[in-house]
């Protein structure tokens, strides 16, 4: 079904949907990436089942570190949907080097009309935005017939899904005007359409708003920025509920009770052994005021009755053990990197001070989910944003994202209270920023 004037009219972005704050924000400049390939998440045929002998379903995603939510749900959904003998490839096309990011209107805009290079020059790929998910087999989608078309989307404008054959769409969906500032998708559109490389695929594909059948659609889009369900940005628009938003949220309990991280530590992130190294000088914490922070620990443990507490934090600056109130504390040895082994040990609480400031955004989650599971009552969580100390020369993430992955972690293992404090430079010194997660509504969450 296609979207009918009004539909557009009702589901478009307007100055009314935005916060006051994304007027002062608008127009900043994007730092730049740091990535020189997408990280890849690789999922293997199942063990036991006869594996497939067609090519891997390679899929390009479209996202950015704030779109954190919306692509573990976007992982899992093509986890549950797949065919358990195919081997696949999820590339996640976030923070990508050599790009002017001038004037997009996401952070990954234009990566799409890069695919064609990533993917290098052979194969077919599948493209997604962030904001979708899997209702069929992604193989699906990766099989149809092409007929004698170079790329297939469900309308001449509109790519945000699109099966592609990257040897055919090389020569004109070129990297290098992708990478240049400036460049507007008309562009790239005007190439596809003017050159005879479009075909149609079916609707199912990518299934807008209103356009979703619960018995019909195979790939779901919530393309209404201010309906996404995940509410990506609070800061930048003002919400509304999406009539199908319980399909999102579903998929979400789903990934939640199944403590799914789209990385783990048996397969972790393509930089995480760099980082480890990295991690491994001995360097003391700086993470915010050393006494402020374990008097903050200190007030968990009197609130929660905590006798026990694991300091895995990094070193003390001021030397010697930390104390956390009353509590009995078991200090991390200093002579092995953070998450260089799994951690180990149960304890009523967890404090990290400055112990995942160099952790890539990728492996992130699962570093959490070991600290909420060696804790029976609390974690505490303490991070610096400081751009000489992030891990692989990523820009430092904002405080907003350490807080979405803690109350993902708090969604993945209920019953545990979390605290976070982010230390950010600015003109005027360091700040403090402080956000608390309740045990009870993680658990009801």
């Amino acid at each position: 079904m296609a979207k009918t004037a009004d539909t557009r009219k009702k589901f478009k972005t307007r100055w009314y949907h935005r916060h006051p704050k994304y007027w002062l924000r608008k127009d900043r400049p994007r730092p730049p990436g740091h990535r020189q390939a997408p990280e890849v998440v690789r999922i293997d045929p199942e063990p036991g089942v006869s594996a497939s002998t067609k090519p891997p379903v390679r899929i390009f995603l479209g996202t950015e570190p704030l779109q954190a939510r919306a692509e573990r749900v976007f992982v899992w959904s093509v986890l549950k949907t797949r065919d358990p003998g195919r081997a696949y490839e999820i590339h996640l096309m976030k923070n990508l080097r050599g790009f002017d990011r001038t004037g997009w209107t996401t952070g990954f805009t234009n990566y799409r009309f890069a695919i064609p290079t990533l993917a290098g020059g052979q194969g077919r790929a599948i493209y997604n935005d962030v904001d979708q998910i899997y209702l069929a087999d992604p193989s699906e989608l990766f099989d149809l017939d092409m007929g004698d078309a170079s790329i297939l989307c469900v309308e001449e404008d509109e790519t945000s899904v699109a099966l592609m054959d990257a040897a055919k769409m090389l020569p004109h969906w070129r990297v290098e005007d992708a990478q240049r500032g400036g460049m507007k998708r008309d562009f790239f559109l005007g190439i596809m359409n003017g050159r005879g490389l479009f075909g149609r695929m079916g609707g199912e594909w990518n299934a807008r708003d209103n356009e979703f059948t619960a018995d019909r659609s195979k790939c779901f889009h919530f393309t209404t920025l201010r309906t996404q369900p995940w509410k990506p940005f609070p800061d930048q628009l003002r919400y509304e509920p999406h009539p199908e938003g319980e399909v999102w949220y579903a998929l979400e309990r789903e990934a939640d009770a199944a403590r799914f991280t789209t990385f783990t530590r048996e397969r972790p992130g393509s930089g995480f052994a760099a980082a480890v190294a990295r991690l491994s000088n001995g360097a003391p914490a700086a993470a915010g005021p050393e006494k402020r922070l374990q008097s903050e620990v200190g007030k968990l443990v009197a609130a929660t009755g905590a006798k026990t507490v694991l300091d895995y934090s990094l070193p003390s600056a001021e030397g010697g053990p930390r104390r956390f109130g009353a509590a009995t504390v078991t200090t991390r040895s200093s002579a092995e990197a953070p998450f260089a082994r799994p951690v180990e040990g149960s304890y009523d609480g967890v404090a990290a001070i400055d112990a995942l400031t160099g952790v890539p955004e990728e492996d992130v989650p699962w570093a959490l989910d070991e600290l909420f599971a060696a804790a029976n009552r609390f974690v505490a969580v303490a991070v610096a944003i400081d751009a000489d100390r992030t891990a692989n020369g990523a820009a430092p993430l904002p405080p907003e994202w350490w807080k979405l992955q803690m109350e993902l972690a708090g969604a993945r293992n209920p019953g545990v209270r979390w605290s976070l404090a982010v230390a950010e430079k600015g003109g005027l010194g360091a700040r403090l920023q402080s956000f608390a997660g309740d045990a009870h509504a993680a658990a009801a969450a």
